[in-house]
């Protein structure tokens, strides 16, 4: 296990975040949220939206929020069980762009985009559940998300953990929701769905934010409470100070959920990206991210919340080796933290693009993370001295019927990284890896099966799609 900051930091950063929230507090634009705080026992200025938080409200909010809990796919056998000890990977969520496969170039999204890159994930074995993205941009932009969500339930049998738009769009994604779980009550049981959510830092939940986190608990469905602070900007430019404003957001976020609600599922989601005060702008490749991510995870295991937060992100425009290192580096600093869910396979650009070949590479660092948290089995079989004992010296173990029994589990096996001599990757093509991904993510979109919905669901939801059309364009 990773620690990047230890446990008197832990206690420190979480005192020091109580105090914001007692002393300076949040401001919260939502009347509902106020008046539930207020009869909570928070101090609440009306006039200035402005909620102040004891300890003790904080603390038995805290407690009051699952420990454990299940995100259900399509298929009950894509369920997940968010627990320690269990950590999963995702796409992004909430971009815009995609790389057109055939020309390079950065695009607009389309509904046919959406389709392939959920059909792309469902495909891939190391992405435990679809993240949202990117959004259509041949609809009307009022019903993106929820264009979005209804295309993704229909292409993957997966969980999908998506970003909202507006807190008024929640009436008919979790009709959505409802529509493929069997009803509201069984919704509850198997949340097919979870959404994210986001205060605007330094200290603050909009009235759409606070709606959704409001809606999510009231139907079960689990809310990741997503404080992004951009360290040097709308955080303090010290890591230690972002820290402690993430924390004081998202514990905010949790009371909240918890008064409202009680025992609304939440997660823990810490994103602290940096300002380069070189160009003004944000910065998600940088490695403090990787550090603020590690210790993010430290600070929700702290309280036993689920940990989701950005690993396989980054800056670049391309898949490149800017793109790798940044990946791999703010992949596995939370990985090793033990992080619930590591996020952002996919993305390119400051998650503003996604790329269909990137997001198979990103399947391959996964594995190669999963590898690394597996560590080292020691045990008699592994250490093999028998078999030691009779190849002797000067011997080969290649015909060892110890190596055929285990060289597929000791050994992560890549699909489309290269490792043949010169020779014979001349003789194939010469190919690099952005080839291979694009080459696996055709074949994978034409080879994989995705289950049709019940004739029943399908036409259910186009007709909540239809009634959202009616009402909100």
């Amino acid at each position: 296990m990773l620690y990047v900051i230890s446990d008197e930091d832990i206690a420190k950063i979480h005192s020091t975040s109580i105090r914001i929230l007692n002393d300076v507090g949040l401001r919260i634009c939502h009347g509902e949220a106020l008046r539930g705080l207020e009869n909570a026992g928070a101090s609440v200025d009306y006039d200035k939206q402005l909620v102040k938080m004891s300890n003790a409200l904080v603390e038995e909010s805290v407690k009051k929020a699952p420990r454990g809990y299940n995100l259900a796919g399509r298929s009950s056998e894509m369920d997940l069980r968010i627990e320690p000890g269990k950590t999963y990977t995702r796409c992004a969520s909430g971009s815009l762009y995609i790389i057109d496969q055939e020309t390079g170039k950065r695009r607009l999204a389309s509904s046919r985009d959406v389709k392939d890159f959920t059909r792309l994930q469902d495909a891939l074995g190391n992405i435990s559940l679809c993240g949202g993205s990117p959004y259509p941009s041949d609809v009307p932009p009022v019903l993106q998300d929820i264009c979005q969500v209804k295309i993704m339930l229909e292409n993957t049998q997966k969980h999908i953990r998506f970003q909202p738009l507006s807190g008024r769009n929640m009436e008919y994604l979790i009709k959505l929701a409802a529509a493929i779980a069997g009803g509201n009550d069984e919704l509850r049981w198997r949340p097919v769905l979870s959404c994210i959510t986001a205060p605007s830092s330094p200290l603050v939940y909009s009235n759409e934010q606070t709606e959704i986190i409001i809606q999510s608990g009231k139907h079960g469905l689990p809310v990741m409470m997503g404080s992004t602070p951009i360290v040097g900007a709308t955080g303090p430019v010290t890591l230690g100070g972002s820290l402690v404003l993430q924390n004081a957001e998202i514990l905010g976020g949790i009371t909240m959920a918890q008064v409202m609600n009680p025992g609304a599922p939440v997660s823990y989601g810490p994103r602290a990206p940096t300002m380069d005060m070189r160009t003004g702008l944000s910065s998600w490749g940088a490695i403090e991210g990787g550090l603020t991510s590690a210790a993010g995870v430290q600070m929700g295991r702290s309280y036993g919340i689920e940990t989701d937060l950005y690993g396989t992100v980054t800056d670049s425009k391309v898949t490149d080796e800017q793109t790798a290192v940044e990946k791999v580096y703010n992949a596995i600093l939370p990985a090793l933290a033990g992080a619930n869910i590591v996020n952002g396979a996919g993305i390119l650009e400051s998650i503003l693009s996604v790329s269909m070949e990137q997001l198979v590479v990103d399947d391959e660092i996964f594995g190669m993370m999963y590898r690394v948290l597996r560590g080292i089995e020691i045990n008699e079989e592994t250490m093999a001295e028998d078999v030691i004992r009779h190849v002797g010296p000067a011997g080969h173990f290649l015909s060892q019927e110890h190596t055929s029994r285990h060289f597929s589990t000791e050994h992560f096996i890549p699909k489309i990284f290269d490792r043949k001599a010169r020779d014979a990757w001349e003789k194939s093509g010469s190919r690099d890896v952005i080839t291979n991904a694009r080459d696996r993510s055709k074949k994978l979109l034409i080879e994989h099966y995705v289950p049709a919905l019940e004739k029943a669901k399908s036409e259910r939801l186009e007709a909540i799609l239809a009634e959202a059309r009616r009402n909100l364009t």
